[in-house]
């Protein structure tokens, strides 16, 4: 997996496709308050277009993004049920064994860790479900660990890590950036204050949907490294 390919390209992808494109992008920042419009416009990039999807059919954009949102539902209630059924089971364990602490605390790191790889194949199961319509195929886990398997485990945990950390430092420099900007407005008198939110508030506008593109379009990179099992 070229990971510098990766990124590169989900860069390029959204700022050719938002890039002087003011109006889309003020639409895509209104779609990410109304969650189920976003979940839709993401839908439609994990299509694996080569360009920036446009903003049509807003009301089949809603259904599909709730569509979305319900997988995602399913798959975060079932870890839980799991980390609760092996913690209970734990501390039923370590009860009998006069530690029901050290029990539950075992059960629940087991479910921790099966959390943490039902979140792997639910990213894989919101494109499987994007590019099939399919409910059933969203839960088609043999087929997804299947695909993952041939994507790689290390390299698709490694791929989200890389992008975790790229995250992680250009909002840190984000912040830093934006904070020292706005400090050097508040030295206004009178309005520096609202010109410093008002610069805060253009930052979010610009950042939210870049972000969202750029993080949708390396998702389904990762999917596409290797061909999806039918």
């Amino acid at each position: 997996m070229e990971y510098g390919s990766m990124l590169r390209n989900s860069f390029n992808y959204a700022v050719n496709g938002l890039w002087g494109n003011w109006g889309k992008w003020l639409l895509l920042f209104i779609s990410m308050i109304i969650f189920p419009l976003w979940g839709g416009y993401q839908w439609k990039i994990y299509k694996g277009e080569s360009q920036l999807p446009r903003l049509e059919n807003w009301v089949e954009m809603f259904i599909n993004g709730i569509k979305l949102i319900v997988v995602g539902i399913v798959y975060s209630i079932i870890p839980w049920i799991i980390l609760m059924v092996l913690g209970g089971a734990g501390a039923l364990m370590g009860g009998a064994m006069k530690s029901p602490d050290a029990g539950a605390l075992i059960g629940i790191i087991i479910g921790f860790i099966i959390a943490f790889i039902f979140s792997l194949i639910a990213l894989m199961a919101l494109i499987r479900f994007a590019r099939t319509d399919s409910f059933g195929e969203a839960f088609n886990i043999s087929a997804i660990v299947a695909h993952i398997g041939k994507i790689g485990w290390v390299s698709y945990i490694l791929a989200l890590i890389i992008l975790w950390v790229v995250a992680v430092v250009a909002l840190f420099v984000f912040i830093i950036a934006a904070t020292i900007a706005a400090l050097i407005l508040a030295l206004i008198p009178l309005v520096g204050w609202l010109l410093g939110l008002l610069l805060m508030a253009i930052i979010g506008i610009l950042i939210g949907p870049f972000v969202g593109v750029f993080e949708a379009r390396y998702f389904t990179l990762i999917y596409d490294s290797a061909a999806a099992p039918a």
